[in-house]
């Protein structure tokens, strides 16, 4: 992986490349960036300019025997952790090690995937992935050895907020004084996830959210016609895992939109029939849809905020969305919009951790509906 292949992260690239030139390349860093930013990418592609023995002032060379094993993710001195389903007994439960060579695959075929995909990719069962004490004591064993092609190590653990208690507590030490010649770079969606104690031990590097403009560029390179590419980019939100997979599966989400707005009107006015038949049919999407269902809420909820108060000068709302948002914005104001965030923000969560959907969906719209109902006097 290189930078130029790092899509709408060029600043980031500068950024890093700068802090390598000037010698203040931090030994623990967070990658934090939005699902589909690109910053598993963009660590990958930083790894590979540090080991490039012929890097240029922009990136590594890409051609050396150095860079073409880091770029197959089989560089000696690379390592990887992330989260997996323990598939051995409880007393010798299983370690990255036991699935790399099915990351390894994955990442290659989708550098941009989720963490949805790399569970079912194992066969989850809808379990989540978990960092265990040994997955802990895998690391630090591996980062105490010897470099073997190179004198620096790099540990790429991926999804570090998933990082729990007792795993942490192991890690924290390794963290704060690694070996020499040892770097970690921590991979991660959401930074208020992340233990306080792990984020205090590292470097955070902000990959942003893709603009519409690139992904709508890269989604014309892929042959997508330029009208449905802007209604792709629109709607993934800057995601281009979402953008790729809604390109894939000919969707450019007018139907979230359009359940979106039903679902607002059938919990402002407690129509259970029409909540239940949006329950239905939401449960029926993946986790996946799911989640991303409840982020386009999230943001509508934020749009129709900044409608409210700076116009629609400054809104990110396409011609439907607006012309929905002339009569609902006015049911969200200051008595509503933080707690239906964190409302939706509970249910994304929710999701995510594999609670029953109908359940979280059935509870979050009776709260929706007594929130619309709060009005300013």
């Amino acid at each position: 992986m290189m930078f130029r292949d790092c899509i709408g992260q060029e600043e980031v690239a500068s950024r890093l490349i700068a802090a390598h030139g000037e010698g203040r390349v931090a030994h623990a860093q967070l990658f934090l960036g939005p699902e589909g930013s690109g910053n598993l990418s963009v660590a990958l592609a930083y790894a590979q300019f540090l080991f490039c023995p012929n890097k240029t002032e922009t990136d590594s060379c890409g051609v050396c025997p150095t860079c073409q094993k880091v770029s197959s993710l089989q560089y000696a001195d690379l390592f990887f952790s992330f989260p997996i389903i323990n598939k051995g007994p409880s007393n010798n439960p299983s370690v990255s090690d036991d699935y790399l060579a099915d990351f390894r695959a994955a990442v290659l075929g989708h550098p941009y995937m989720d963490c949805d995909y790399w569970f079912s990719e194992m066969g989850s069962d809808g379990r989540q992935g978990i960092f265990s004490v040994r997955e802990a004591l895998s690391i630090i064993r591996k980062v105490s050895m010897k470099g073997f092609e190179s004198p620096l190590k790099i540990m790429v653990i991926w999804m570090a907020e998933l990082i729990k208690v007792d795993t942490a507590n192991k890690l924290l030490k390794v963290l704060e004084e690694p070996p020499e010649n040892t770097l970690f770079f921590l991979v991660a969606n959401q930074a208020d996830q992340i233990l306080p104690t792990v984020m205090s031990r590292v470097q955070v590097m902000r990959v942003n959210r893709l603009s519409d403009e690139v992904i709508a560029q890269h989604l014309l390179i892929r042959g997508v016609a330029a009208e449905r590419a802007q209604a792709i980019a629109h709607y993934s939100a800057g995601n281009w895992w979402r953008a790729q997979s809604m390109a894939d599966d000919e969707d450019d989400g007018t139907d979230t939109a359009e359940l979106f707005q039903n679902w607002m009107r059938a919990c402002y006015t407690r129509s259970m029939a029409e909540i239940t038949a949006w329950i239905n049919t939401l449960s029926e999407w993946t986790r996946e849809e799911q989640k991303q269902f409840m982020l386009y809420a999230l943001e509508q909820v934020r749009q129709n905020i900044v409608l409210n108060y700076a116009g629609p000068g400054l809104t990110r709302l396409n011609e439907g969305e607006a012309e929905f948002s002339k009569k609902f914005s006015r049911f969200i104001n200051d008595l509503n919009a933080e707690d239906l965030m964190s409302e939706l923000g509970r249910a994304h969560m929710d999701i995510s951790r594999n609670v029953n959907s109908k359940m979280v969906l059935m509870d979050l719209s009776l709260k929706v509906h007594r929130m619309l109902r709060r009005t300013l006097q």
